[in-house]
């Protein structure tokens, strides 16, 4: 799943930003974050997040990072503060959508151009339980994308 060539092309993308970029100021946060999502979407669904290629973080990490602020927040606040805050809820479930729609347009790619590649994106795709002979659902496959980045970020 995870290559060494995949990996090495990820970080080598930081690199090659941090130098292009001379004596500003460089987000470490965010770079890593960058790095840490990008290195993943490459190595388990063959998919680039090109993250060192624009100024703003790819629309799916911009979602994630959000919804794991908007979460840490809730966390922390009384229940009906949370239910109080609309402008803030709606964002949340937008970004949640767009997560889940990018994820969806990800996996009809893999359907419409199949890769011969053994990595996650294709196990749960093209694998069968050998119990009941089912694969997994689209819905399935697509929370299961965004946990593996959420919990690996």
């Amino acid at each position: 799943m995870l290559t060494f060539v995949d990996m090495k092309d990820i970080a080598n993308q930081l690199i090659l930003k941090w130098a292009r970029q001379g004596t500003a100021r460089i987000s470490a946060t965010q770079d890593f974050t960058r790095l840490t999502l990008d290195t993943i979407a490459l190595c388990s669904m063959d998919y680039r997040f090109n993250s060192f290629y624009q100024e703003s973080m790819h629309p799916f990490v911009e979602a994630m990072v959000n919804v794991l602020a908007h979460n840490g927040s809730r966390s922390i606040r009384p229940a009906f503060v949370n239910r109080m805050m609309y402008q803030a809820n709606a964002k949340f479930v937008e970004d949640g959508k767009l997560m889940k729609r990018i994820s969806q347009e990800i996996v009809d790619h893999r359907r419409a151009h199949p890769k011969e590649k053994n990595d996650l994106l294709n196990a749960m795709i093209n694998g069968v339980d050998p119990k009941t002979g089912e694969r997994l659902r689209d819905e399935l496959v697509i929370a299961q994308m965004i946990t593996f980045l959420i919990a690996g970020q």
